[in-house]
């Protein structure tokens, strides 16, 4: 039986949302095995997995200037508002990358029927979540993407395989949308979460 090309139980995960703030480097260790997934879904995923890759890299730039500073997040992006952006709209961008894919697999684990073509699952989440910020050029180059998108056997298997990476999403996604959710109103709270489309 062919394995899948993710199985979840071999990720660390985001860390767990109980601490009053999130600590940068393992918040991007658990962005950069997100990226690593999305790896598995083929050469036309490209430009999705260097932007993140890009904006990963941005953050851990500003980290690098001060680790004890800006050991959490918040502090790397509250300490620095009306003063240098450069941090803030990496994460605003890398966040907007990650709900893509959250909601992406919990369209996956919501569908109860384990629909085999995962096609409107991720076009369901890119609508949700990517599109308002893209203009006409990127949509269009989104649409072709969907037709790529590997199937459920493909992705997360099937049989004890399948059911496993599905126990697994059920701890792992609720911690990564509260992590999502968090940096959201962190962003809305100092005017940081930019609607122009680049």
């Amino acid at each position: 039986m062919e394995q899948p090309r993710i199985q979840f139980k071999k990720l660390k995960g985001f860390p767990k949302v109980d601490e009053e703030k999130v600590q940068t480097v393992a918040f991007l260790e658990a962005a950069t095995e997100i990226v690593s997934v999305l790896e598995t879904f083929g050469k036309l995923f490209s430009p999705v997995i260097s932007d993140m890759n890009g904006n990963i890299l941005k953050l851990k730039k500003s980290f690098e200037k001060d680790e004890i500073k800006y050991e959490y997040l918040e502090d790397m992006i509250t300490l620095n508002v009306n003063v240098d952006n450069f941090a803030a709209n990496a994460l605003l961008w890398l966040k907007r990358g990650l709900q893509l894919i959250c909601k992406f697999f919990e369209n996956i684990f919501h569908d109860k029927q384990n629909t085999e073509s995962l096609k409107h699952h991720l076009q369901n989440a890119y609508e949700n979540t990517l599109k308002p910020y893209h203009g006409f050029l990127v949509q269009s180059t989104v649409k072709i993407i969907y037709s790529w998108v590997p199937s459920r056997t493909q992705l997360i298997g099937n049989g004890a395989a399948h059911d496993e990476n599905l126990e697994v999403l059920e701890i792992f996604l609720p911690i990564m949308r509260k992590h999502l959710n968090r940096i959201d109103i962190l962003l809305k709270k100092y005017n940081l979460d930019d609607a122009s489309k680049p």
